[in-house]
């Protein structure tokens, strides 16, 4: 009996992935109904394929994964440089919740392909537009969809409202929308959407403008239909105070008490933390995005990495959104990321190479709503090959750390679910060029 061939057949390539501990490794895998079959070394009989790709002499990585974006914000980099936190959200949020769902679909095609060029084949997009809406969230599905994209669409939900009756901390809103409303809008999406490639999950935009009915309701809602929770925590010094003062207790402590916390939940920033808080986290299994660009961008403040990891913490790599990073490259994120513990002498416990490539991986698939170490037989085929030229020289001691440190890099190829959707730099499935157009066009408009 002839075998069945492998849909894909990738030869000629050196091969790095948590699985092996980045130990690079020359030779050729396989993959067939979406998920890698088989991997060989360098005269090991290989398997027939239905398309077979010389990777001359290139480097395969697993795809890399955005553990925090806001997929919209693509349409306003480089707006409102130099503002802090609270200032910058008022500076550009109410022009972008104005998208219409056309128009949110254009800027997360265009995101999502800026995202692929990096090497990012899955991403959290914490997604706001206010006031939230079915035809919002399809379109932005849809989009991911069309560019083969894994996307955690995890839609923004907020809740409390002020003095002058809006919104919390988005003075351009009006009343919000009641907390059952929202959540049962997304539990409705969850059904109706979520594919192999897209995931819908609930998202509140930050504690301290949430109401404990909301973050209740938040808690119940992912208890019952297993949907991941991301939110921003602790991402300011003023926000960290405002809770305390409100609440009299810190927004983890509060999370904690409504049942919030826990394995599908994400908190992104987590720059002003108590060693209770840090305490909270690893106790619950919670993971932190780390997202050192945005943070520096906004004079937010650093992150604890060392703290975090010492303290038990799980910890992934995001961009944050391009109005507060100008850009959607995670490799820049993680070389931030590895050296920003530096700079203070002495500090204990600074992340090795290995830790950091595990951040954007494996941590970066918790983010997302899984566990697991990716990228090994039976995986879902999500890879990338750079070219020869982009790969490190050194040796294997050395290897992780060119990885982390030398950016920046673009994959030549990129495969999501066993499917090529960049082949020799240009995309299969969408006009690149028009997208761009598009997108320029509206960020010119919405931005002027």
């Amino acid at each position: 009996m002839t075998s069945v061939p492998a849909d894909l057949l990738v030869t000629n390539v050196t091969i790095a992935a948590p699985s092996t501990g980045w130990v690079p490794t020359a030779g050729w895998l396989a993959c067939r109904d979406g998920r890698i079959t088989g991997f060989g070394r360098i005269g090991d009989i290989a398997p027939r394929a239905v398309k077979a790709i010389d990777g001359e002499g290139g480097l395969v990585l697993p795809g890399l994964r955005n553990g925090h974006t806001h997929g919209s914000e693509i349409l306003a980099r480089g707006v409102a440089d130099g503002l802090e936190l609270a200032d910058w959200l008022a500076e550009v949020w109410p022009r972008l919740d104005a998208l219409t769902p056309e128009q949110m679909a254009i800027a997360v095609r265009f995101g999502a392909l800026l995202s692929i060029r990096c090497g990012i084949t899955s991403m959290v997009d914490h997604m706001r537009r206010n006031p939230m809406s079915d035809e919002v969230i399809e379109a932005a599905a849809a989009a991911y969809e069309s560019v083969g994209m894994r996307a955690l669409i995890s839609v923004m939900v907020r809740d409390r409202a002020g003095a002058n009756h809006r919104s919390v901390g988005a003075g351009h809103l009006g009343a919000p929308e009641p907390a059952h409303r929202q959540l049962a809008r997304i539990a409705a999406a969850a059904q109706r959407l979520a594919s192999d490639r897209i995931g819908i999950g609930v998202g509140p935009s930050a504690s301290v403008r949430c109401t404990d009915e909301m973050l209740s309701g938040v808690a119940s809602l992912s208890r019952d239909s297993g949907l991941p929770i991301h939110v921003h925590a602790a991402e300011s010094a003023a926000e960290v105070a405002d809770e305390r003062r409100d609440f009299g207790m810190t927004s983890f402590e509060r999370m904690e008490r409504l049942g919030m916390l826990g394995r599908r939940t994400a908190c992104a920033h987590c720059v002003w933390l108590e060693p209770r808080d840090i305490e909270i986290l690893a106790g619950t299994g919670s993971v932190v995005v780390h997202n050192p660009v945005s943070n520096l961008r906004l004079k937010s403040g650093i992150a604890d990495l060392p703290g975090l990891r010492a303290g038990g913490v799980e910890v992934a790599i995001g961009t944050d959104g391009a109005a507060s990073n100008d850009g959607v490259d995670v490799w820049e994120a993680l070389k931030f990321a590895a050296l920003l513990p530096r700079r203070n002498a002495g500090t204990a416990a600074m992340p090795g190479s290995i830790a950091l490539l595990d951040m954007v991986t494996t941590s970066g698939a918790a983010a997302l709503g899984g566990r697991g170490v990716p990228f090994e037989v039976g995986s879902p085929a999500d890879f990338c090959l750079y070219p020869a030229a982009e790969a490190p020289i050194g040796n294997d001691d050395s290897f992780a750390a060119a990885l982390v440190l030398s950016v920046p890099r673009r994959p030549s190829h990129v495969v999501i679910g066993g499917a090529l959707v960049l082949e020799q730099g240009a995309f299969l499935h969408v006009d690149e060029a028009e997208t761009a157009r598009q997108a320029r066009h509206l960020a010119r408009e919405l931005m002027a």
